[in-house]
């Protein structure tokens, strides 16, 4: 995870905090487990404590690797002040929602001194992109309610909008973000956590070694495999570029791939994680705690985006390696006997989670048998892990999802101001307006919209906000309610990976000790699918297994294949052989028609589209027959 507390606690026994903090996140992970069996308390209060943890946790986490004394003190009295003010709701909670909109000078004092640690933690933990932007919505409607229109809204007096923001309890910070986080997104990321700690990387890596390790291009798409799997049950594309980065981007760069090629397959790969059944990432779990559909129909919809981005993914990678030479892995041993005997350890938990979402039962229920059963297989094992790595897999599980919670909280606020301001309902007229109605220039104004907000790395808050105004503008265009949800979600979960920040090809930039402009544009060119599927799938629904007639149905589906291919030889310039500028403007051509046949609905496009490819192979063919039988030649 992004924060290795465990080895912090072996190296530091003198700073006594980390034992606290070690402390703390086994206590917070234990309230969350037993709060999915036993009915603790009510939900108000459940999400108060969830808060409590979350907010305790991160500031306690901050202030013991400070280095400065001054900021330490500030920390931890960020920490007691958390105890203060959420201990107050935690007993006061039923007054409190009795006095919404009335609350006393006392409980608005609590409630702005919540608010204030909430924006702290979530400018420490994340930066100031997103504490500024919840504080510009906030502040917006006074000022929006002396300004002309269109830029006029309405604000509600200040007392009110404390009390809506934080210490009504029923919107704001404690509004439907938060449950999110403490019934959803922190279980799972416990369990990627635990699984991790328990050895689920070297895993992965083996099973990916051992299916793909002799293929054309084996080392980078061993990457685009265990990153995908390990970007799953992180839940966070930073994290993933990290952990497995440090290992797969050196592998890369020593059979042959460039550095900034590396570092974007591995940048593409981690972040494609979000996106990959049947976890997923943290912003699916937050399309499923707003919107109500089920997540194993989530987890349903996703099925064919997911495999046509790592389908265009592992085309890049094998046309790279044929154009970089890049020869097959020599044989290596694996330890078939310790792979085997070890999968059910790393399996099993994902059977648990679908067998379970298959035969209805709840989110948090599942997400707790997957970490039980994740600690239960592990212990029936001769390789027992040891108490050190479990208790390090809890902890380091906690923290991360106490951070996520933070910036969840955070968010509440944002679209509290949205709703009840009619800030929502404007820019969503405000992108019909911008658009003239035309469906497709809508995507591209709300995809644009989420790229901006999401760059700095905010997924899950480039989801919950812009789903707030995009949804509803794509709705009055024609788009279904699920597939205006999944294109907000879709293209949150890959704004990570987008310029003009693109903070996820910076950390394999880093790793891979190169040049981050080159990877930024290459991680673009990889993960291309990425930023065309969301448009494809919008116009067929069959891609996210919605109904639609058969005939456009296939037609949809086999254009977006061809249309994927051809774009990847457009870009990389091989196929079977190097591709000439003419062969590669034909590729383009192809794709660009396959594109519009699916967005058109035209047959004609699909047809020259196809025939365009077709020519291309059949160049390639001819060349590559050429220089076959020039090397079987005589001299």
């Amino acid at each position: 995870m992004e924060v290795e507390m465990w080895e912090r606690l072996k190296q530091g026994y003198e700073n006594k905090i980390y034992i606290v903090v070690v402390i703390v996140g086994l206590a917070m992970a234990f309230y969350h487990m037993l709060y999915t069996q036993v009915f603790l308390q009510a939900n108000v209060a459940h999400l108060n404590t969830h808060l409590g943890f979350c907010l305790f946790l991160v500031f306690l986490d901050l202030s013991a690797k400070s280095k400065s004394k001054f900021q330490t003190l500030w920390l931890l009295g960020m920490a007691l002040l958390t105890l203060f003010t959420v201990g107050y709701v935690q007993i006061f909670w039923q007054e409190l929602q009795q006095n919404a909109y009335f609350n006393t000078t006392l409980e608005l004092i609590i409630g702005v001194i919540i608010i204030f640690l909430v924006l702290e933690a979530t400018r420490r933990d994340f930066g100031l992109f997103l504490p500024v932007l919840a504080m510009v919505i906030v502040l917006y409607p006074f000022v929006g309610k002396h300004l002309p229109e269109p830029f006029r809204c309405t604000a509600l007096p200040i007392d009110q909008t404390i009390s809506n923001l934080s210490i009504g309890l029923s919107n704001g910070i404690y509004g439907v973000v938060l449950p999110t986080s403490a019934n959803y997104i922190f279980l799972f990321v416990l369990f990627g956590g635990v699984l991790q700690a328990l050895g689920g990387s070297k895993f992965f890596m083996l099973a990916a070694k051992l299916i793909v390790g002799k293929v054309q291009g084996g080392p980078g798409l061993m990457a685009v495999l265990s990153s995908s799997v390990i970007g799953m049950i992180t839940g966070s594309a930073a994290a993933n570029i990290a952990i497995m980065g440090s290992f797969n981007i050196p592998f890369m760069k020593k059979h042959g791939y460039k550095s900034e090629y590396a570092g974007a397959i591995e940048a593409a790969a981690s972040n494609g994680g979000g996106i990959m059944p049947p976890v997923m990432g943290i912003v699916a779990f937050g399309m499923a705690g707003i919107t109500g559909i089920p997540y194993l129909k989530i987890i349903v919809m996703a099925i064919i985006p997911a495999l046509l981005y790592f389908f265009a993914l592992g085309l890049y990678v094998y046309f790279r390696a044929g154009q970089l030479r890049i020869a097959k892995l020599p044989p290596e041993k694996i330890n078939m006997k310790e792979l085997i005997s070890s999968a059910p350890s790393f399996v099993g938990p994902f059977v648990v989670i679908l067998v379970l979402l298959i035969n209805g039962y709840t989110v948090m229920y599942t997400a707790f048998w997957a970490v039980v059963s994740t600690v239960v297989i592990a212990f029936l094992r001769k390789d027992r892990p040891t108490f050190e790595a479990l208790i390090k897999g809890f902890a380091n599980g906690a923290r991360a999802g106490a951070g996520i919670g933070v910036s969840a909280a955070c968010v509440g606020p944002i679209l509290a101001t949205f709703t009840m301001t009619g800030l929502g309902v404007k820019i969503s007229s405000g992108i019909q307006t911008w658009s003239g109605g035309h469906q497709f220039l809508g995507l591209i104004i709300i995809a644009a919209i989420i790229v901006l907000m999401g760059c700095l790395g905010a997924a899950l808050t480039a989801y919950l906000v812009t789903s707030i105004f995009g949804v509803p503008a794509l709705m009055k265009m024609g788009v279904g309610f699920e597939q205006a949800h999944f294109f907000t979600m879709f293209f949150s979960t890959f704004a990570f990976l987008t310029p003009p920040v693109a903070m996820a090809a910076l950390i394999a930039a880093k790793l891979a000790e190169a040049d981050y402009l080159k990877t930024a544009a290459e991680s673009v060119k990889t993960a291309i699918g990425a930023f065309t599927i969301p448009f494809l799938f919008i116009y067929c629904p069959f891609l996210l297994l919605l109904p639609q007639e058969p005939v456009s149905a296939a037609r949809g589906l086999i254009a977006s294949v061809f249309f994927l291919f051809a774009t990847e030889v457009m870009f990389i310039g091989y196929y079977m052989v190097r591709c000439t500028i003419p062969e590669r403007v034909l590729a383009g051509v192809g794709g660009l028609c396959l594109f519009l046949s699916v967005v058109m609905a035209n047959f004609s496009l699909f047809f020259i589209g196809l025939g365009l490819v077709g020519g291309v192979t059949f160049l390639q063919w001819r060349k590559k027959s050429l220089e076959v039988n020039t090397k079987l030649s005589p001299i």
